[in-house]
């Protein structure tokens, strides 16, 4: 796999980015697909099973796939390396444990859309962590997106608040800085090691938080391991998970995070497709505007500036 032999800012373009053009388009766009279709699955697997136990098997059968491969590279590797995956695996586990709580609250469809604000918000916070100056089209697209958040989320007829579209906004946040972050690390780390070390961080945090949630009379879900959860968790835990996890970080090493958030606006559509296919879920008009709203924003942030700097090959 390819180490980068040099450092650039998340946010710019980097050379050998047409050299592999059309793999990392390409996987980029089926690791955008296979989150769509994971909305849809945590939302039925969510139903049955809490969100503590879902995530610990999710990701502890993640972390036994990349023992397994990568323990002895794992191993030889720097401690910047490993200290750099485990703060991958922290953003990640932030953004899942937000997103596991706000999915139990709130339809697969807001889910997918709101967490789709990530790709507004990766350019603020890469100039927060990473000195990436953010442009006129990123502030602007930012205001549509969130506009569009407040269409979407705001409670019609007296309904209250839904907390689990502020959790999942949250989440946002946190995905934000784990895709400026895997940007500005894979292109100066080896992939393998960032892969293994933040599922494996992830699988670490979540074990724990369940194990205390369980000892606390917390975990009152039956949380069966029947058929159909077992199919679901093995999908979960080795193609969204596992595969997911090594297609981001090789991919996101040959192209700037704007770049790969294009691609990335194809999930909220994806998940909007299956969870109408699944539970028939419909947005209605308003909450509709909405989520085009939001969907708008990214093309204002992203595409505008990618046509400029001729990011796509």
């Amino acid at each position: 796999m390819h180490k980068p032999e040099h450092k650039s800012d998340p946010g710019e373009p980097i050379e050998h980015a047409k050299q592999s053009g059309w793999q990392s388009d390409s996987a980029l766009i089926m690791l955008a697909v296979m989150w769509g279709t994971s909305h849809v699955i945590t939302k039925d697997i969510l139903a049955t099973h809490s969100p503590a136990f879902y995530t610990s098997m999710r990701f502890g059968i993640a972390a036994v796939f990349f023992l397994l491969m990568f323990s002895n590279h794992v191993r030889r590797s720097s401690s910047k390396e490993i200290f750099q995956g485990f703060l991958l695996g922290l953003c990640s586990f932030t953004g899942i444990a937000f997103y596991v709580a706000g999915l139990v609250f709130t339809q697969a469809t807001k889910a997918g859309f709101i967490t789709g604000l990530y790709l507004v918000f990766t350019p603020l916070l890469g100039f927060v962590f990473f000195q990436a100056r953010p442009t006129r089209d990123h502030v602007a697209g930012l205001i549509v997106a969130l506009s569009g958040f407040i269409l979407l989320s705001y409670p019609r007829g007296g309904e209250p608040l839904n907390w689990g579209d502020v959790l999942i906004l949250c989440a946002a946040m946190a995905w934000a800085l784990h895709i400026a972050a895997t940007s500005a690390f894979a292109r100066v780390s080896d992939t393998r090691t960032l892969a293994a070390v933040q599922v494996m961080t992830v699988a670490v945090m979540a074990v724990t938080v369940h194990l205390i949630l369980k000892s606390l009379g917390f975990e009152s879900k039956p949380n069966t391991l029947d058929s159909k959860f077992l199919l679901q968790i093995g999908y979960m835990a080795i193609m969204v998970t596992f595969v997911a996890a090594l297609i981001q970080t090789w991919a996101q090493g040959r192209v700037s995070s704007t770049h790969a958030a294009i691609f990335y606006a194809l999930e909220p559509v994806t998940a909007a497709v299956f969870a109408y296919m699944v539970f028939g879920e419909q947005l209605g008009f308003s909450r509709g505007i909405g989520a085009a709203l939001i969907v708008a924003g990214v093309m204002v942030s992203r595409l505008r500036l990618a046509t400029r700097k001729n990011l796509i090959a």
